[in-house]
């Protein structure tokens, strides 16, 4: 089926200066987003059983299905885009063209970043297991998925861009939260013996790391461990997936802000303080 689609010329001019941002050319552009938007591609978006509009409808969907009882909990995540996969960043990187291995070097990285911080104020002498929480949460690919036990968190992180990317294209489709009704953990436990770059353990593990960073703290942050990081997690049993329609996004991401869910506030740096300053007073999402 031939289709034709009808855009102006300032448009027009605005794909071919993203198109040259990715190397492709204005046409091909058009093409790969009307492709990724097709009937055939809509079987990779997951279905949502729920679906919120306002920080309110969330409150009562958590109210009414979330609540923890005695031997489970729920831990929640946010994906900008419904089609994203559970897969670690790690995963989801590719190796340089100088790297031995067909995936990115994980423990290289955890090396690297551990050298880098040794003189840093704030930065504890920790284990891999705590270092390698302490880089997620700085943005380090790892094998470890982040979750939260704060469901207005996991909003937050669906809705605060205006659209997530892939491949250097946007994806202008509804964001999800992923809520996973799991059984309790410990949080006094101690983390597994083993190396965590090693190939050892559960396929999954579910990680409780002390407060080493004040991120993890706003953030009421908590990991899966991923033995095989490049493979989807799959959660067979005990996973809602609750929609959130892209065109709420910027009225959630201000009802969030009147509710202390803010840049600052779940990045308590300098950085964060600078983006939501950013956010406060420019044009923006």
């Amino acid at each position: 089926m031939n289709v034709t689609v009808e855009i102006s010329d300032d448009r027009y001019a605005r794909f071919r200066r993203q198109a040259e941002a990715c190397r492709l050319t204005a046409d091909h552009l058009l093409l790969k987003l009307a492709k990724r938007h097709t009937p055939e591609s809509s079987d990779e978006v997951p279905r949502a059983k729920e679906c919120v509009k306002s920080v309110a409808q969330l409150a009562e969907l958590v109210e009414r299905l979330f609540k923890d009882d005695e031997e489970t909990t729920v831990l929640y995540r946010g994906h900008g885009a419904a089609s994203f996969k559970l897969l670690p960043k790690i995963g989801r990187c590719k190796p340089n063209k100088n790297s031995k291995g067909d995936v990115a070097n994980e423990r290289l990285m955890l090396d690297l970043f551990r050298n880098q911080v040794a003189d840093r104020p704030g930065i504890p002498a920790v284990n891999n297991w705590e270092l390698l929480a302490i880089a997620r949460h700085h943005g380090l690919p790892t094998r470890l998925l982040d979750w939260t036990r704060n469901p207005l968190v996991a909003l937050y992180f669906s809705v605060c861009k205006e659209f997530e990317c892939r491949d250097g294209l946007p994806l202008r489709e509804d964001a999800q939260i992923l809520a996973w009704r799991t059984g309790k953990k410990n949080l006094g436990k101690q983390p597994p013996e083993f190396d965590p770059l090693k190939f050892m353990g559960e396929e999954v593990e579910r990680y409780i790391p002390r407060v080493v960073t004040p991120r993890l703290r706003a953030q009421s942050g908590v990991f899966t461990w991923h033995r095989y990081p490049w493979k989807e997690f799959k959660i067979e049993e005990g996973l809602t997936r609750i929609r959130v329609p892209r065109v709420n996004r910027k009225k959630l991401e201000h009802s969030l802000f009147q509710l202390g869910i803010h840049e600052a506030a779940l990045f308590p740096d300098l950085d964060g303080l600078a983006r939501h300053i950013e956010w406060l007073q420019t044009k923006s999402h």
